[in-house]
């Protein structure tokens, strides 16, 4: 277990957080140097991403509501805790939604910058657009040194696909917390949340995403039984 603090706020990291990125990042097919670095930038990027997330919730929750946040980094993800804090319903929400918008400000600043070496802010957002959807922009390879192009391209696809994941509308992901604190029945909000796992959980299967899609069972299996307990 790695522990430190940042602007005051203990940080805790699993070192099953590490295996779960080295997977995705596709430690498993290494075959040369030049993979092993790119599969190392990809995973520094992410914990990059991963940190700057939930310090979105940490910052946003302690400005609002005090207490003493912690942020914990695991296989799953990430989480941030602080029982201490004071919020509103709407507070949570706004909390909530912090997380998602400082990782999608993450993404525009490390396009920005890669723009600004590039001299062609338009160029590098075009760039990151490809590679986020699994297009190697060969070209770029010949405006920046690889290693630092991986990188950013990294930055932008972590953060915007984790975006994307953590606004599903299934809980306890960051769409599902936003739900529960904008409905008033816990039930119902549960019965939406497991129907939205399994119908992720066809779509990841049939993408052949399958750590997703074990993901999505476990979240469908843990709303099933939120949902048998809450009251109402």
């Amino acid at each position: 277990m790695i522990r430190f603090s940042l602007f005051g706020i203990p940080v805790s990291i699993h070192p099953t957080l590490w295996l779960t990125l080295a997977l995705l990042g596709g430690a498993v097919g290494i075959s040369s140097m030049a993979e092993f670095l790119s599969v190392a930038l990809f995973i520094i990027a992410a914990f990059i991403c991963l940190l700057v997330h939930e310090f979105g919730h940490a910052i946003v929750g302690r400005r609002l509501g005090g207490g003493h946040p912690h942020v914990y980094l695991a296989w799953m993800g990430g989480d941030c805790s602080n029982t201490e804090a004071r919020l509103t319903r709407i507070q949570g929400v706004i909390m909530t939604a912090a997380g998602p918008l400082a990782t999608v400000l993450l993404a525009v600043v490390a396009t920005l910058v890669l723009g600004l070496y590039l001299q062609d802010v338009p160029k590098a957002f075009s760039l990151a657009s490809r590679f986020m959807v699994g297009q190697m922009p060969v070209e770029a390879l010949s405006l920046c040194p690889p290693m630092a192009m991986f990188f950013f391209f990294y930055l932008v696809e972590v953060a915007c696909w984790w975006t994307i994941l953590n606004l599903l509308p299934v809980f306890p992901l960051d769409g599902g917390q936003i739900m529960h604190g904008l409905m008033k029945s816990p039930r119902l909000m549960h019965s939406i949340s497991f129907c939205a796992a399994c119908l992720f959980t066809a779509f990841f299967c049939v993408a052949g995403m399958w750590l997703m899609a074990v993901f999505m069972v476990m979240l469908a299996f843990l709303n099933q039984r939120f949902y048998s307990q809450a009251p109402y």
